[in-house]
């Protein structure tokens, strides 16, 4: 029983964090930035990039952000 739930409890997690690696491909940021992420930081920047969204409706933001990262 307890391997079962081992077994379980690491699928799981694999799962989460194959999630977690997708989430943070979709962010606008270089990839040399978000390999490196942790899970925290991955759902706070993709909080703050929807929040953003939500403001810039149209796109506004990207020169933003460009300018943000290029800095």
């Amino acid at each position: 029983m307890k391997e079962k739930s081992k077994n379980a409890a690491r699928s799981r997690r694999e799962k989460e964090n194959a999630e977690f690696l997708e989430l943070a491909k979709l962010l606008p940021l270089p990839a040399a930035i978000t390999s490196q992420l942790d899970k925290a930081s991955i759902i706070r920047l993709t909080t703050s990039y929807l929040k953003m969204r939500a403001v810039f409706p149209d796109g506004q933001g990207r020169s933003f952000i460009h300018s943000f990262i290029d800095s």
